[in-house]
């Protein structure tokens, strides 16, 4: 793959992450979570991702807030 296709692949990935995140948290939260939240959600880096994807099931929606200010 060349790395215009790799990286287009990669960016692939992480939108389909995030929007899986979004997917179970709104399940989660419900009409807690707003249009608000789910653009930072889309709008935030790996990193930030990573730490929700791996605390999906503890995270309070007071600190999902806080995380992505």
């Amino acid at each position: 793959m060349t790395k215009i296709g790799t990286s287009l692949f990669e960016e692939g990935v992480e939108e389909g992450e995030k929007e899986l995140t979004i997917k179970i948290l709104n399940k989660r939260f419900g009409n807690q979570l707003t249009e608000e939240i789910k653009d930072k959600i889309r709008e935030a880096d790996k990193k930030t991702i990573d730490y929700i994807g791996d605390n999906l099931l503890e995270i309070t929606i007071e600190e999902l807030k806080e995380l992505l200010k």
